[in-house]
């Protein structure tokens, strides 16, 4: 072989082998991609399904429960949406790291769930506030100002139930898939006792605005008793007696909307002495009874009316 020949060679072998080495890096890249492995969910998914736990064995009907569950949820939250961003992957919705996020969009929809959740608590709980400040306002505020219980403007709530109800019932599950439901909570139970929520804060509306009707009815027939107009006095005294006339369920009489308000059932006796306290006022004016037995039936009332006032006027 000659020289030049031996010159032509060496280039062609050295490209021969360049193009395999070339070969050989492509085919590891690949390789290693394909041998790189997809990120373990297993944790945030366990940590998901424990708080779907928590909440299918939390009574979401009562109003008490909201603070507790908005921590959980916040936590697990908080903690799920770290583990994501240690891996890689943005719990908004992109994918940070070039791994294939498998598993990863079941979990960001889940927690899209429990964020709307945690906003439908967090409304809830701004409900609650207003409700008892309704409370106050209707069956403390009269009792030390002197002022007529026709007076007094309850703090409107309607809006604030219409917006609850919306945060509720805008939620709809058709289209979450069954590997992402296996992440939530009953979603259908969620919903059906958040309705029955509001419709324990819609119970302590109704029961804060009869009250002062209540006791207007009863201020005017005592003023006409007092007077000798009997007839007049009846008529008042009947009127709250029938708006004192209210019907709680049993199964929603233990809640309350905060921890120191009044619970339904408190509501309930209440307006039943006051119930009690107006029939007797009001049998006082019957036609046939001489001063003292008129005394004697309208004092009866006015205990009751007393008792009843003790229910929540001396409370701590």
């Amino acid at each position: 072989m000659s020289g030049d020949e031996d010159t032509e060679e060496t280039p062609l072998s050295r490209r021969t082998v360049l193009l395999l080495l070339g070969g050989t890096v492509a085919l590891g890249t690949v390789v290693s991609k394909d041998d790189e492995e997809a990120p373990d969910f297993s944790g945030e998914k366990s940590e998901l399904q424990y708080i779907a736990g928590i909440i299918n064995s939390t009574d979401l009907r009562n109003p008490l429960n909201n603070s507790m569950l908005r921590s959980t949820i916040d936590t697990a939250l908080k903690s799920v949406n770290a583990s994501l961003t240690d891996k890689g992957i943005d719990p908004t919705g992109k994918t940070v790291s070039s791994t294939p996020s498998v598993g990863a969009d079941n979990i960001k929809q889940a927690l899209r769930y429990y964020q709307e959740l945690q906003q439908t608590l967090a409304e809830a709980g701004s409900l609650s506030e207003k409700v008892e400040s309704r409370e106050i306002a209707s069956m403390y505020t009269e009792y030390f100002d002197g002022k007529s219980n026709q007076e007094t403007h309850l703090p409107d709530i309607d809006s604030s139930l219409s917006r609850f109800s919306k945060t509720v019932n805008t939620r709809t599950f058709s289209d979450i898939p069954t590997s992402t439901q296996q992440l939530l909570p009953d979603q259908s139970r969620v919903n059906s006792q958040l309705n029955q929520q509001r419709a324990v804060y819609k119970k302590h509306a109704d029961m804060q605005g009869r009250f002062p009707s209540v006791i207007s009815s009863i201020n005017s027939g005592i003023d006409d008793f007092e007077h000798s107009s009997f007839d007049s006095a009846a008529r008042s005294f009947q009127q709250a007696k029938n708006k004192a006339s209210v019907q709680v369920s049993d199964s929603l009489k233990d809640y309350k909307v905060t921890s120191y308000s009044l619970s339904l059932g408190d509501y309930s006796n209440i307006f039943r002495l006051y119930r009690r306290a107006a029939g007797n006022m009001a049998a006082a004016c019957a036609e046939g009874l001489n001063r003292k037995e008129r005394n004697q039936k309208i004092d009866l009332g006015i205990r009751k009316q007393f008792k009843a006032r003790s229910l929540f006027a001396d409370r701590d």
